[in-house]
């Protein structure tokens, strides 16, 4: 038996190891291993040539060079971005307008104006910034309105105008147009003092309360005065309308009977400045009735000596055709007669103590 075993056994062992050599496997069995079409070195050389569920594909040609990506103004950007930049652009025409108007003397002007005028203005509120940064250095500086007046005649001739955002079919928005909103928004702000006191804290100590109230009255009253006069040093650069004047002048001159001393010296300060350019024949009837009106004001007991005195200076001034003061003949003679009666009555005063001082010595 086992002489039969081991003979079938090497038997079998034969004929399997011929049929190998034909490229067969053992048995039934299908071995994969020797089957070139699965090897992976078969499989990754098939992909290359077009093997696979997509059949034979080839990449598309081009034709000439590569044109590079245009970028467009209205490509999409992420908002804070936007917005990021834009506050940085209008924070850095602050700083360019601030160092400017900081330099500004009257023998550095056409040489800071011509760098004034090249600052980047692409929009109607980068305007309105530069207007309301001219007009705080104006008042802060009255001494300097004729300068900064100046300027802004400059500035009108060269910034652009921009169409009104809400309906482009009205008149555009000028550097003209936006500085006489300011000079109308800078007139009303007077009425607008008692509110602003208002809406102080409220303080328990009476007396830190009143400084407080007289120290906002006091910066009230330098701001206003500073207005009046650089708006008559913006009429003479014709940058305003003697319309415009005339307006300001009645409204400064509209209660005479009970008139507040803030509106009474605002009106010496703005006639005192546009008198001479507005006084002619065309507008004599105007100035007649406006000088009458301050006659009658320089009478009223009610105002203080300095209103009534500043009002009687600036009748003064017209009757001495705006280049020197020149009184009144009335008040002169007026004056005179006073006086002598004054000294009449000194001296009679002294013969008075005299005689009776030579009593006293008998």
């Amino acid at each position: 038996m086992r002489a039969r075993s081991r003979g079938a056994s090497s038997a079998e062992t034969r004929s399997t190891e011929a049929y190998r050599a034909k490229g067969g496997s053992g048995g039934d069995r299908f071995d994969p291993r020797n089957n070139s079409t699965y090897q992976k070195g078969a499989a990754n050389d098939n992909r290359g040539k077009g093997g696979g569920r997509g059949g034979n594909r080839s990449a598309p040609g081009f034709s000439g060079p590569v044109v590079p990506l245009e970028k467009r103004d209205d490509a999409w950007a992420p908002q804070h971005a936007a917005a990021s930049t834009a506050l940085e652009d209008v924070q850095k025409l602050e700083r360019n307008c601030k160092a400017l108007l900081n330099k500004f003397t009257p023998e550095k002007f056409e040489k800071l104006t011509a760098q004034f005028l090249d600052l980047d203005i692409v929009k109607r509120t980068d305007m309105v910034l530069v207007i309301d940064m001219i007009f705080d250095k104006a008042l802060f500086e009255p001494v300097f309105g004729h300068m900064y007046a100046m300027l802004c005649a400059r500035c009108a001739e060269k910034f652009p105008e921009f169409p009104d955002e809400r309906n482009p079919e009205l008149k555009p928005h000028t550097f003209k147009r936006l500085l006489l909103n300011k000079c109308q928004e800078e007139f009303e702000k007077e009425n607008s003092l008692q509110e602003h006191l208002d809406a102080l804290p409220e303080i328990e100590d009476a007396k830190e309360k009143e400084a407080l109230h007289e120290q906002v009255r006091i910066k009230a009253k330098k701001r206003m005065l500073g207005n009046m006069s650089f708006i008559g040093q913006l009429y003479k650069q014709k940058m305003l309308t003697e319309k415009i004047m005339h307006e300001c002048l009645i409204k400064l001159l509209g209660d005479i009977e009970n008139p507040e001393e803030d509106e009474v010296e605002c009106l010496c300060k703005l006639m005192t400045t546009i008198g001479k350019s507005i006084d002619h024949a065309k507008a004599k009837s105007h100035m007649d009735e406006y000088f009458s009106r301050m006659k009658e004001m320089s009478s009223n007991e009610k105002l203080t000596l300095r209103m009534r005195f500043m009002l009687q200076e600036t009748i003064d001034l017209r009757r001495g055709s705006w280049d020197r003061k020149v009184l009144d003949p009335a008040m002169v003679a007026e004056a005179k007669k006073r006086d002598a009666a004054l000294a009449k009555e000194a001296k009679g005063k002294g013969l008075e103590i005299g005689r009776a001082s030579c009593r006293e010595r008998v």
